[in-house]
């Protein structure tokens, strides 16, 4: 495979952030609809029936930052200089690392909190950030997202 074939963009497809905005409507509804039909008693009993709403958000939040993940490869692949994607890579792990010593330690609840939201922000855009590929080190056309700040 030559270097051209394999820097192709494939495009988003359209299902996925269609499918997820589906999912997310038919969640959002049968919130009322499970509610209206459904005793107190019944759905207490039943948690899957209960649980459909959250199940239906729960995979269109997925498919979403799914669309997120593909968009954001296709639009950053072979265009980041290998040290821009290993400084970003570091600082997200570094973000997982700071998060779970925030999330274990006893004393400040505080730390506890921001911890979590910590580790989860930095855990997503590790995932994200792993289907970036980096610009191959002759690449004269890659960015250095570092030095446009300057």
């Amino acid at each position: 495979m030559d270097k051209k074939d394999e820097r192709t963009i494939t495009p988003l497809p359209k299902a996925l952030p269609i499918s997820a905005t589906v999912l997310l409507v038919l969640g959002i509804i049968s919130t009322q609809f499970i509610d209206q039909i459904f005793s107190a008693e019944q759905l207490s009993r039943n948690a899957v029936l209960s649980g459909i709403p959250f199940i239906l958000v729960f995979a269109a939040i997925i498919l979403y930052f799914m669309s997120f993940t593909w968009w954001l490869s296709n639009r950053l692949n072979f265009r980041v200089r290998e040290r821009t994607y290993q400084l970003i890579e570091r600082l997200t792990i570094a973000g997982i690392a700071i998060g779970v010593l925030m999330m274990f330690q006893p004393w400040v609840f505080v730390a506890f909190r921001y911890g979590f939201y910590l580790l989860l922000f930095s855990t997503l855009a590790f995932i994200a950030w792993s289907h970036v590929t980096p610009a191959p080190a002759d690449d004269e056309f890659a960015t250095d997202l570092t030095a446009q700040g300057k």
